[in-house]
């Protein structure tokens, strides 16, 4: 079996997006025979309105969400957590996307590039030695200063690993100690690194000591960098959520396109440092949202 697997929990607007990502793999047509989606959340009311032939829901408490996280609190330790108790529960490909995953192609296909020796992952953000952004320089400093305590603890990353986007990680459920390796390595480097992507750097990390890392942008949009996105989902849910059918919501998926939308937004991200004050100077705005129409 397959197993599309979520965690989305807390905030609204998490919540929401993840109800949007479901209806952009349903817009593709979705195997149920082949293909479940399984949601770890505090709230499985919010997901009332989707199938629940599809469906099956991992129930987190406080208790145990504040315990994912572990003794330093660090929320994205929690999808470890949650990854380790999945593969203990499900037998078969896991494919964990985060919810802030738009579906550009149907899932199935995505399946068949797991197998025991070959993962999946979002995106290669580049090797941290090359200190692109002042992030990978943080980390590949902490690395070379760190290279002994690093060894003591059996994590022998090189100054060239490549940083893997961690919004869909994709692995067979057999792979139990490599899983345990990342949460061994998170902690390990958490203790002393306090870092929001080292949970990022422990999968990438560990997936490519254990074989070949596959890109997944073919198949999904992942909008990590589009918070402004938030505010039209919910205007997308308050219009449809109590009086739209399924089918109604999942056709006007489209009508709100993340991928689309966020144009503007990544080519002025793209402008130079002056090109940037040039528009700021002549009073033009940053960027603006195109245009879009919901329930049309």
């Amino acid at each position: 079996m397959n197993y599309l697997v979520y965690q989305s929990y807390g905030n609204k607007d998490i919540l929401n997006e993840c109800c949007y990502s479901i209806l952009s793999l349903l817009k593709h047509g979705l195997n149920k025979k082949a293909v479940q989606v399984i949601i770890y959340t505090d709230q499985p009311g919010c997901f009332s309105f989707l199938p629940s032939e599809y469906i099956q829901f991992v129930v987190m408490d406080a208790i145990t969400i504040e315990a994912y996280k572990g003794p330093h609190s660090f929320i994205h330790r929690l999808k470890i957590k949650v990854l380790e108790d999945c593969i203990n529960r499900f037998d078969g490909n896991i494919l964990y996307v985060d919810s802030d995953i738009y579906f550009l192609k149907p899932v199935d296909d995505l399946f068949t590039h797991i197998t025991e020796h070959s993962f999946l992952m979002c995106n290669n953000e580049g090797a941290i030695h090359l200190k692109t952004n002042i992030v990978f320089d943080k980390f590949s400093v902490f690395i070379k200063k760190n290279k002994t305590y690093l060894e003591e603890n059996t994590i022998l990353i090189p100054q060239d690993v490549i940083m893997w986007n961690a919004g869909v990680i994709g692995f067979p459920s057999s792979k139990k100690k490599m899983i345990a390796d990342v949460l061994n390595t998170n902690d390990i480097i958490f203790e002393k690194f306090r870092s929001h992507v080292v949970e990022q750097l422990s999968f990438s990390y560990q997936l490519q000591q254990n074989g070949m890392v596959q890109k997944s942008t073919d198949y999904v949009f992942h909008y990590w960098n589009f918070k402004e996105f938030r505010a039209i989902l919910l205007e997308f849910f308050n219009h449809h959520r109590d009086k739209s059918s399924l089918e109604t919501m999942i056709q006007d998926v489209d009508s709100i396109r993340p991928d689309l939308l966020i144009k503007p937004k990544m080519e002025y991200e793209s402008l130079s440092f002056f090109r940037k004050n040039l528009r700021k100077l002549y009073g033009k705005n940053r960027w603006q949202l195109p245009a879009y129409t919901i329930g049309k």
